[in-house]
């Protein structure tokens, strides 16, 4: 009877497992998926500050058969934000966003809402600040500083750039006992919400001596051509020299200085007014001479 009977058997089985397939793959399931969101028709001038999220969590319920084929790498949520104001606003999400089968059902969305502060972007050029100390002998002090470029443009939320008048360069710390010229390349300190025409900025320090004024008297040196007869008056000459304040501590700096005037043979027998020159020390500089020429006789 088995062996007669033994296809129907067969049959019957492959029948039932159909049918519970069939069966089974219309069941309704719920599954949790992470989903992308898309941001569209954000004004251009307008700044998200907080509150935004680059996934939601979304409960879906439908047949496993459909769930199971889900292409999730496909799915995202479209926030259109097009509405949106400056200040504080709320976003309900809304399922009609997923782009999900019509046959699959949206039945929890975590968060449901979002709560965006919203600002505008505003630009404006601003002068940059040096932030700097230096660690130098007291005998030098900065002549010059050049800043390249001087000044920015930044751009970011408005309730941030309306309080920025300028903008500070990183810390630059100098450490020489006698610095003359110094070139850095140094980064600005910006908010990380600000940007900036320039990153960084060149700076050159000249430093230079502390000088100090004193009146030096000393005679006048001339230098002549071979052959040639004159007379000069006066022959002493008083200046007022700035000259490098450690200099003056050292012995013979007076060594160091001294005045002329050059006569060349072309010059015809006669009176002349030359100017008296200076020959100084190093950073040396000549505030005032008496007098600053001389009369010269050529005979």
């Amino acid at each position: 009877m088995f062996k007669v009977n033994w296809q129907y058997r067969i049959i019957a089985v492959v029948l039932a497992l159909f049918f519970w397939y069939l069966i089974s793959g219309q069941e309704k399931v719920e599954i949790w998926l992470n989903v992308p969101v898309e941001i569209v028709n954000l004004p251009a001038d307008h700044l998200l500050r907080s509150g935004m999220v680059s996934t939601v969590r979304v409960r879906c319920r439908g047949t496993s058969t459909v769930l199971t084929r889900l292409e999730t790498s496909r799915l995202h949520y479209t926030l259109d934000l097009s509405g949106v104001e400056k200040g504080e606003n709320i976003v309900v999400l809304e399922p009609r966003n997923f782009n999900l089968p019509r046959t699959v059902e949206v039945v929890e969305i975590s968060p449901y809402r979002l709560e965006l502060d919203v600002d505008i972007q505003k630009t404006k050029t601003v002068p940059v600040r040096l932030n700097w100390q230096a660690y130098i002998s007291p005998d030098f002090e900065l002549k010059e500083v050049i800043v390249e470029p001087d000044h920015v443009r930044i751009s970011g939320a408005a309730r941030i750039l309306d309080r920025i008048e300028e903008v500070d360069t990183r810390h630059i710390e100098i450490r020489d006992d006698a610095p003359r010229r110094i070139i850095k390349r140094v980064s600005l300190d910006l908010f990380p919400e600000i940007k900036s025409s320039a990153g960084e900025v060149l700076v050159e320090f000249s430093f230079g001596p502390v000088l100090e004024e004193i009146w030096v008297r000393k005679p006048l040196d001339v230098f002549a051509d071979e052959g040639m007869d004159y007379r000069i008056e006066p022959d002493h000459i008083r200046a007022n020299l700035a000259l490098p304040r450690f200099l003056l501590r050292t012995q013979n700096w007076r060594d160091q200085i001294s005045y002329y005037i050059r006569l060349f043979q072309e010059m015809e027998p006669g009176e002349y007014e030359v100017e008296v020159l200076a020959d100084l020390p190093r950073d040396g500089v000549v505030v005032e001479k008496r007098p600053d020429t001389v009369s010269v006789q050529i005979k």
